[in-house]
């Protein structure tokens, strides 16, 4: 019946048959203070206010009627609210809730409360939830409780902030203000430390107010992540990272990427998926286990079948716990041929939805390592792939493909794997497709993993190389002394950083964390530092001729020094996005940039269109630095600027070149309205009809960049 006030409940004194249906005001207010009066009603409302619908016995109990010899008392209460509808019934739930006459009758309380206050002279604090009388003994608690100050100094403080607040007359006082105040008073007198730790954290009112309006276009979700990321940054770079590496990563001295992820997961997790879901299912059978018990209640997969859900399910929970990527291997006995009937057991279509599904599950970057496919797997794998990212607007899964160079040149096999398939992959790369091709076990952005059962990578700290070279006055050996000295406070953050994270993973990802399932942790967590242009700052700052002997030397330094500090490190030259806030510190600090470009590279790039003209010795120079980043080094063929004959010539020459590459295409375009997949660089759509470069040719609406 829907929403219902006992109207047909009036009071006794009510005259029906005036014909005048408008009580006078005296009435009305009788009325109002009349349900003011009792607490208990009041009580009502506020519950009802703030829980929303109840029922009858949910809201006896909420309101502290809890004995049969009040139900009574109760229940009286209760009919005054529905008399004067204050309160309503929905009789179809049997669910009782405040009406907007109650919400206002509530609001009223509210204000007389909050003036007679006021009014009282007493000090009145807002906190979250109430309003509460100030009492200075409370920041005493906070005081030892949050800072470990010693009680007298303690309540000391709490004194001064006393004493303050009652000189300010007539401020509306709430708990930051409070919070705040002690902050000051603990500044003051010089006690920093105690002040850090009583501190809060949180977005200025106006950057919220900001990310509010804009909402990440429209993505609520996004915002929200948004939110969180700036309170986790600014937790981690003040409170947890050393001060002294925070100063560094400040001034530009190095980059941090990740800071929001810093202490709770690692940037990179490879996991050998085939590995994972092994020793999940052989755990369950051991009831005993505690740590397989970890496991089942993880993942609840045992008792499926379909080896596409599987790793769909292993992805999506993965991709929870890793700051950049995941890297998934190990995945070619479970969707190769089946060995009795030769039928392939993965198809176009079934690779498709298993990627839409983890789409669907994740907002993480996965990437799939595929390796001891045939031809025809491979066909499948690709078409699939083709589909979802035709069909998805933000494309975030990745393939890694086998290459065929084992640093060695040569014009390649013409059996070679991949080569019937490089239209394909062209195609797939100019509308956003993020295609890799690597003779080892690496990521999409070149990071290499070391161990065939998996491990979880810290990566994201970069050295500014540039900066050192410049401000090392050209003397290469002075160079390499201060990325020595240099390195000590970033070794010392990061293994840091990792007992931090295994201690979360401890309890939150046993799968990946315990020792029984093959990975090692401890030997597993590996520590990468990135070199930021390391090629431009020796042959451009150092004035070098022979880059690959001075990398080779760099490489020593950082490996001697770490294995003094009982470390192992591995150096890389990867993309982690921070090379273009470091080229732009450096500009403002010198009014130009030292290498003489207009930005700092973190890896290589090689331009299709140059390919023809770079004679073996370029070759040999990046195959020699891949050598020494044995941490791994990107290597990017863009293929923005060529026709789509020269694209394939472009990746058939880097395959049979290169270890590791991946193909961009920028000027891969989505349409903001429709969906539609462009390329504005080759002036080509999927239709190979020719295209405006900022609008698209169905509807007409603004292109958006695929990243």
């Amino acid at each position: 019946m829907g929403l219902t006030s006992d109207y047909a409940e009036r009071d006794d004194n009510s005259s029906s048959s005036s014909g005048n249906s408008i009580e006078p005001v005296s009435r009305r207010v009788k009325m109002i203070f009349s349900v003011m009066a009792n607490p208990n009603r009041i009580d009502i409302l506020r519950i009802l206010n703030s829980k929303g619908s109840l029922t009858y016995s949910d809201l006896k109990a909420q309101v502290g009627f809890r004995s049969k010899k009040e139900s009574g008392k109760f229940a009286y209460h209760l009919r005054k609210l529905l008399k004067h509808s204050l309160v309503a019934l929905n009789r179809a739930e049997r669910k009782y809730v405040i009406t907007n006459k109650g919400k206002l009758i509530l609001n009223l309380t509210r204000q007389i409360e909050e003036r007679s206050i006021m009014e009282s002279g007493n000090i009145y604090v807002r906190t979250k939830d109430r309003m509460e009388e100030f009492n200075a003994h409370k920041i005493t608690q906070s005081l030892v409780r949050e800072t470990n100050m010693p009680p007298e100094l303690a309540q000391k403080i709490s004194e001064e902030v006393e004493n303050k607040v009652h000189r300010m007359q007539g401020v509306y006082l709430t708990t930051p203000l409070v919070r705040d105040i002690v902050c000051s008073i603990l500044l003051e007198h010089g006690y920093e430390d105690y002040r850090s730790r009583f501190s809060t954290i949180g977005i200025p009112l106006a950057e919220m107010t900001s990310m509010l309006a804009d909402k990440n276009g429209n993505d609520i979700g996004l915002m929200v992540s948004s939110m969180v990321d700036v309170l986790l940054k600014e937790y981690y770079l003040f409170h947890t990272i050393p001060k002294d590496v925070a100063d560094l990563h400040l001034s530009g001295d190095i980059n941090i990427a990740n800071i929001s992820r810093w202490g709770v997961m690692p940037d990179t997790i490879f996991a050998n998926i085939k590995e994972l879901l092994d020793n999940n299912n052989s755990g369950s059978s051991n009831s005993s286990s505690s740590s397989s018990n970890n496991r089942l209640r993880l993942y609840g997969i045992d008792g499926m079948d379909d080896p596409l859900i599987k790793v769909s399910m292993l992805c999506s929970i993965l991709g929870r716990y890793a700051a950049e990527e995941v890297v998934v291997h190990g995945i070619t006995d479970m969707l190769d041929y089946e060995s009795n009937t030769g039928r392939i057991r993965i198809t176009s279509d079934g690779f498709a939805r298993m990627l839409m599904l983890i789409a669907s599950m994740t907002d993480s970057r996965i990437s799939f390592v595929f390796n001891g496919f045939n031809k025809s797997m491979i066909g499948e794998l690709l078409d699939g792939y083709a589909y979802y990212v035709k069909h998805t607007q933000l494309p975030r899964i990745s393939m890694v493909l086998p290459s065929n160079n084992n640093h060695h040149h040569g014009d390649g096999n013409n059996d070679d794997l991949l080569a019937e398939y490089v239209d394909k992959i062209v195609d797939i790369s100019s509308i956003g497709g993020s295609i890799a091709l690597s003779n080892t076990l690496a990521g999409s952005k070149g990071l290499i993993c070391k161990d065939e059962y998996g491990s979880l990578v810290l990566h994201s700290l970069s050295m500014n190389l540039p900066r050192l070279a410049y401000e090392s006055n050209n003397d290469e050996v002075y160079f390499r002394a201060r990325l020595a000295l240099l390195l000590k406070p970033i070794v010392t953050a990061l293994t840091a950083r990792r007992v931090m994270i295994m201690e979360s993973l401890k309890y939150i990802l046993p799968l990946i964390s315990d020792d029984s399932n093959g990975m090692d942790t401890t030997t597993t967590t590996n520590m990468v530092i990135n070199m930021v242009d390391l090629p431009s700052s020796i042959s451009n700052v150092l004035k070098q001729d022979d880059i690959v002997d001075v990398a080779r030397k760099v490489r020593r330094t950082l490996v001697d020094k770490s294995r003094e500090m009982g470390y192992a490190i591995s150096i890389a030259m990867i993309d982690d996005g921070g090379a273009s806030r470091l080229a732009r510190l450096d500009g403002e600090r010198y009014g130009k940039l030292p290498t003489g470009g207009s930005d700092y590279m973190q890896g290589m790039e090689v331009h299709a269109e140059d390919i023809p003209n770079l004679d073996a010795n370029y070759y040999d120079e990046i195959i020699e630095l891949s050598n020494i980043f044995d941490g791994g080094m990107t290597i990017t063929l863009d293929i923005s600027n060529v026709t789509p004959a020269m694209a394939r010539n472009a990746v058939s020459d880097a395959m049979n070149r290169f270890g590791f590459f991946r193909i961009v295409s920028k000027g891969a375009r989505i349409c903001s309205r429709c969906g539609s997949k462009f390329n504005t660089a080759t002036s080509t759509v999927m239709d190979n009809s020719s295209i405006n470069a900022n609008r698209c040719p169905n509807c007409k609406a603004h292109l958006i960049s695929i990243k």
